[in-house]
């Protein structure tokens, strides 16, 4: 896992889940994530309702311009990758696999910065299913959080299911045609999506230019 604040994150994750898929919400300590608290996030999905924020760090909201608490996590992303995001928190929330992600985020004034994502599920709760979330900047620009980030491209995307494997594999490219191509690990494809040796395709269509 490339980014510290992401390793850190899993880790906890990690120790809390045991030798379970996933551990509880009510688990999650904010005190004990302290100094990452303003990078991190709850999505709340549910029955089959789409993913919700239920909480957003302080940095998050600041970096988006806007307070997302109830805002769905796919309204961050461009219009061609909101199904993908879509299936791709379908799936882990029921796989219970971990994503790991890099995006780019545009700015209101045009600026880009690449971010990381990370997404932790946690145990299914009555009609109710969350993720553990973290959003990290990949540089410190004198403009972010001033000049709102008003959508998000993926660029990567890696899932892995941790009872397999402890460490999330290095991210595979988007493809040309804006396939994307996701690395696994002993995963079932989700639906959408299908199996090329050991990576998953999600079929979004070519998009024009």
């Amino acid at each position: 896992m490339q980014h510290d604040g992401a390793s850190e994150l899993f880790a906890y994750w990690n120790d809390l889940r045991g030798t379970r898929a996933a551990p509880e919400r009510r688990e999650i300590s904010p005190a004990l994530i302290r100094s990452r608290l303003s990078d991190t996030f709850i999505l709340r999905a549910t029955g089959a309702s789409e993913s919700r924020f239920r909480l957003a760090g302080t940095r998050i909201c600041s970096i988006y311009g806007r307070e997302l608490k109830g805002q769905t996590f796919t309204s961050i992303w461009q219009a061609k990758d909101k199904s993908v995001i879509a299936r791709i928190i379908s799936s882990s929330l029921t796989t219970k696999t971990v994503v790991q992600s890099t995006y780019e985020g545009k700015s209101s004034r045009g600026r880009k910065m690449l971010f990381n994502l990370i997404l932790l599920p946690l145990a299914n709760e009555v009609n109710e299913r969350h993720l553990l979330g973290m959003i990290t900047a990949a540089g410190k620009p004198f403009w972010l959080e001033s000049d709102a980030i008003i959508e998000n491209s993926l660029r990567s995307i890696s899932m892995v299911d941790p009872l397999q494997s402890a460490v999330v594999p290095v991210n595979h490219p988007l493809q040309e045609d804006h396939r994307l191509v996701v690395a696994n690990r002993l995963l079932p494809a989700p639906n959408g999506s299908r199996r090329v040796r050991h990576l998953m395709v999600f079929d979004g269509g070519k998009m024009p230019d």
